[in-house]
C-alpha cells in the first residue's frame, strides 16, 4: 500500500493506542476499508502477539470476521482495544435529499451528512483504549491535515494539547471574545464546564488518543449567552456555503438563507443555540445543537437534571469560522487573557 496509509498504521498502532503485548484488538471497518484494516492488523501482530480480530460492517450490519494470528507461541490476551475505521465521504447534494431528510425524517440521511448529534448518555465510560480513525477517497483534500499530523508527529501534537488544555482549564475562564474581519462574537464558557481534546486516561491509568483530531479542544457553552455575529463555512445537506451568523440573547436570529438552512433549523428550536466551540490552530469551530456529556465537570445522575446552561438537541451544525481570529477571554476575577492571536495560540 502506499507509504502514507503504512504511516498511517504505524500511527495508529503506537501513538493512538499505544498497544502493547497481550493487547486484543478488535478492528471494525466497512468493506472498502478492509486492506487498510488488514495493513493495521499486520502491523499490530508483532506488538501484541494476540490475535487480532477484523469485523467488516455492509450495509450497517456484521458480514464476516477475519482472524490475524500471531507466530506461535503467541501470548494470551490481557486487555481489550478497539478501533473503528470511520470511512469519510464528501456528500454530494441530490435534488430529492431535502425531501428525504424533512418529510420522511430520514435519520440514517442526517447521520451520513454529519448533522446527528453525539448521543446523550450521562453514563458512557468505555473501560478499555478505543480510537475512531477517519479514512478518506483518494485525492480527498482531507488527507493533508491528516498527512501534517503524521509529519510533525501524533506524540508531540498530543503533548502540546495536553499542556493547552491544562493551561485553559487552569485559568476558570468565564467568557469569550472572538474577533475577526467579519466576526465579533462574544459568549459565556458554561459554569465548571472542562475543555475536552482526544486524549484519554483510563480508570487504570492507561493513556490513549481516540481519534485524528486530538488536538482539538472543545468547551460547552452556556445555551444563552451568545451575542454577535460571525462569518463561516459551513456543510448543510451535502451542500458547503459561506454563511453569516447573527446571535441575540444565545439564539441564532439571522442566518444566510438557503432552502438547506432554512429546512434543518426548522427540526429543532435548540438547532439555533452554540452547544459547543472548538479549536486549535488556526481553526475556530462553532457547534450548534447538542453539547458535549463529556465536558460536563458532574455528570448528573438523569437527563432531567442536567444543568440550564446545557443545550441539549438531536442535531448538530457545524461552523467553521473565517481564518486569522482573536480570541480575547475574561476568568472568574475579571482578569483578561488572550489565548488565540491571528488564528493561532498564545503560548
Amino acid at each position: 500500500m502506499e507509504k502514507k496509509y503504512i504511516d498511517y498504521a504505524n500511527a495508529i498502532v503506537k501513538d493512538f493506542l499505544d498497544l502493547r503485548t497481550g493487547d486484543a484488538l478488535s478492528i471494525n471497518t466497512d468493506e472498502c476499508d478492509l486492506e487498510f484494516a488488514r495493513l493495521i492488523a499486520q502491523t499490530a501482530l508483532p506488538v501484541t502477539d494476540v490475535t487480532v480480530k477484523v469485523l467488516v460492517i455492509e450495509n450497517g450490519k456484521p458480514s464476516q470476521v477475519l482472524e490475524f494470528d500471531p507466530t506461535p507461541p503467541a501470548h494470551l490476551p490481557k486487555a481489550a482495544v478497539m478501533l473503528r475505521l470511520s470511512h469519510e465521504r464528501t456528500v454530494t447534494q441530490e435534488g430529492h435529499m431535502l425531501d428525504i431528510v424533512v418529510e420522511q425524517n430520514d435519520m440514517g440521511a442526517l447521520q451520513k451528512l454529519g448533522h446527528l448529534a453525539d448521543p446523550l448518555v450521562l453514563d458512557r465510560r468505555i473501560a478499555v483504549p478505543w480510537c475512531v480513525a477517519s479514512v478518506f477517497d483518494e485525492g480527498d483534500d482531507a488527507w493533508n491535515p491528516l498527512l501534517s499530523t503524521l509529519d510533525v508527529g501524533v506524540s508531540s501534537l498530543s503533548l502540546a494539547s495536553r499542556y493547552r488544555r491544562a493551561r485553559l482549564e487552569a485559568m476558570n475562564l468565564a467568557d469569550m471574545t472572538i474577533c475577526g474581519p467579519n466576526t465579533e462574537l462574544s459568549l459565556a464558557v458554561a459554569p465548571s464546564s472542562r475543555f475536552v481534546d482526544g486524549n484519554q486516561v483510563l480508570s487504570s491509568g492507561r493513556e490513549f488518543i481516540s481519534g485524528v483530531d486530538f488536538d482539538r479542544l472543545s468547551f460547552n457553552v452556556d445555551r444563552s449567552s451568545a451575542s454577535g455575529h460571525v462569518h463561516g463555512t459551513v456543510t448543510v445537506l451535502g451542500k458547503i456555503q459561506d454563511v453569516d451568523l447573527v446571535f441575540e440573547d444565545g439564539r441564532l436570529v439571522d442566518w444566510t438563507h438557503t432552502p438547506q438552512m432554512d429546512r434543518i433549523l426548522d427540526f429543532d428550536e435548540n438547532l439555533k443555540r452554540i452547544g459547543y466551540v472548538s479549536f486549535r490552530d488556526n481553526e475556530v469551530i462553532l457547534n450548534l445543537g447538542g453539547a458535549l456529556v463529556e465536558a460536563l465537570n458532574i455528570l448528573p445522575p438523569t437527563e432531567e437534571m442536567l444543568p440550564d446552561f446545557f443545550n441539549t438537541s438531536l442535531y448538530r451544525i457545524s461552523c467553521t469560522l473565517e481564518k486569522g481570529l482573536d480570541v480575547l477571554c475574561r476568568d472568574s476575577n475579571g482578569i483578561p487573557h488572550e489565548i488565540m492571536k491571528s488564528g493561532l495560540f498564545v503560548e
